[in-house]
This record gives structure tokens, sequence and C-alpha cells, in this order.
């Protein structure tokens, strides 16, 4: 194995090839787990969002502070602002989110615009009675399906 590889296997990019009590299950989930077929469809889309926010806590916890201070002045919260600010503004270095496409070439995943609907059922789910238009979004359907 290439040691850029284990490099990144130790990051937490793909598998830990030091640690040999994980089961083959494991092993086989964790890789394939960061293949995502573009574009991107729904189910990889909440995942990687999922990964990026676990990857980043600091630039989470400043979008989160920004929509409670947004909705403490009476104001609706917007998920593009929060995006934006924290791209251009934020204090917290942002780390993408590496992933393989179905033919095996590496990208990184980072939020973006596409992702405001994930950003606003999440700021949500933490604060049921923060001001956030949704509106309906690629993500609507596959609630429709899991029901």
């Amino acid at each position: 194995m290439r040691q850029d590889t284990i490099a990144t296997a130790r990051e937490g990019g793909c598998v830990d090839v030091d640690d040999y009590a994980q089961p083959l299950e494991a092993v086989v989930r964790s890789e394939r787990r960061h293949v995502c077929p573009l574009p991107l469809r729904v189910a990889d889309r909440r995942l990687l969002f999922d990964e990026w926010c676990e990857a980043n806590p600091g630039a989470v916890r400043e979008i989160e502070l920004t929509a409670l201070a947004i909705d403490a002045r009476g104001m609706r919260v917007s998920t593009k602002y929060l995006i934006e600010k924290q791209r251009y503004e934020g204090t917290s270095g942002l780390t993408g989110v590496p992933f393989v496409d179905g033919e095996g070439a590496e990208h990184t995943y980072k939020i973006n615009n596409s992702d405001s609907s994930l950003l606003a059922r999440w700021l949500l789910g933490r604060h049921p009675g923060m001001r956030i238009e949704l509106r309906e979004s690629m993500f609507d359907e596959e609630e429709k399906h899991e029901a």
C-alpha cells in the first residue's frame, strides 16, 4: 500500500491498515461508504453532509450560532446566507470530505448551496421553532419514498 494511502487512512479518509482488530465487514463498509457516483444521489449527499458536519465542528457551531442570532432578532434564517457567510467570513478552517466516484476519480465534498435544504432540516431538528422557510427539494422525494 502506498504511503499517502496509509497517511490518508490514519486521518480517517479510508480504512486504517494498522487496526488489525477490525472485522472484514467493517473494512468493506468503510471502503464502500466513500464511493459515490456522480452526480451525487440524495442518500450520498446526506451521508457526505453528515460526515462534513462531523469533520467541521467549529464551522457547524458558527453556522448554528449565526442562525440563532438571526432568529433571536425575529428575522427569517436563510441557509444560503449561512453557507456563504461561513465560506467567506468563518473563522474555522473547513475540511472537505474525500470520496471516490464510480469511475475511481477522487473528489472532495464541501458544503454548497445545493445543501441548503439539508442544513435547514439539520437546524430545525436542533431548534424546532427556528424561523426557516423550507422549500421543496430533492430530499423531500426521498423522504416520501422512505415513508
